[in-house]
């Protein structure tokens, strides 16, 4: 089998949960990035036109979960990302459901409304491109964010009322890890992966994010294993 490439999106949290479940199967691969202008080759890869896309033993995959279910098909005998037992399984896909609904849109209300944050994604949104379309960029990102924010429901929120609900969630995942290594069982999990690339992201871009997660010590201790 040729190595797989996975065509990413760098700031993406899903397409650093592919990338990490590559690594937790122990799998070699290949990344293009699509930042800047690559960013238009993106419809061509998938009817959904998203990212990630894995291409992998002659298959192109498009989505995080149905690429960490893949390789678990393709390679049952490396560490799993789904436990086998029924009710592990099931556990383990609740968190990661949770992760990649719920949690993500917390990901995108602190990179909308924390400068460092979104000019960090302008910048490699842009990438490539004349510095002139970072300026007209940035607005345009902000609005359509906040758009899909205002959708959700997150939009609707008043700030602090937001990160107090965040500042919940740390604190039930830092209770959940006060008792247990790992979010479900004894082996990490796609589970813990996905919960953690969307927190890594918040502690890579968001400034005042970083502080909330940072100050949880188990919290930091099981991001630092995962």
């Amino acid at each position: 089998m040729t190595k797989p490439i996975l065509h990413q999106w760098e700031i993406s949290p899903f397409c650093q949960k592919v990338a990490k479940a590559l690594q937790h199967k122990g799998i070699a691969y290949e990344v293009v990035n699509y930042n800047g202008v690559l960013g238009s080759k993106v419809p061509r890869l998938s009817k959904v036109g998203k990212l990630p896309v894995l291409d992998i033993d002659g298959q192109r995959i498009q989505d995080s979960t149905r690429i960490a279910r893949y390789l678990d098909e393709l390679f049952p005998d490396a560490p799993r990302l789904y436990p086998e037992q029924t009710l592990a399984k099931t556990q383990v896909e609740i968190w990661e459901d949770w992760s990649d609904e719920y949690l993500y849109w917390y990901e995108v209300y602190f990179r909308v409304n924390d400068d460092v944050a979104l000019a960090h994604a302008v910048q490699i949104s842009t990438m490539g491109r004349p510095a002139y379309e970072r300026k007209l960029l940035k607005p345009l990102l902000k609005t359509a964010l906040s758009a899909q924010l205002y959708m959700q429901g997150l939009g609707r929120m008043a700030k602090t009322d937001v990160e107090a609900e965040f500042f919940r969630h740390l604190d039930r995942l830092e209770s959940v890890l006060t008792l247990s290594t790992w979010l479900v069982g004894e082996q990490r999990t796609i589970a813990d992966i996905a919960v953690a690339t969307q927190l890594n992201e918040m502690l890579r871009t968001s400034v005042p994010m970083r502080a909330a997660i940072t100050k949880r010590q188990k919290l930091m201790h099981w991001l630092s294993r995962v």
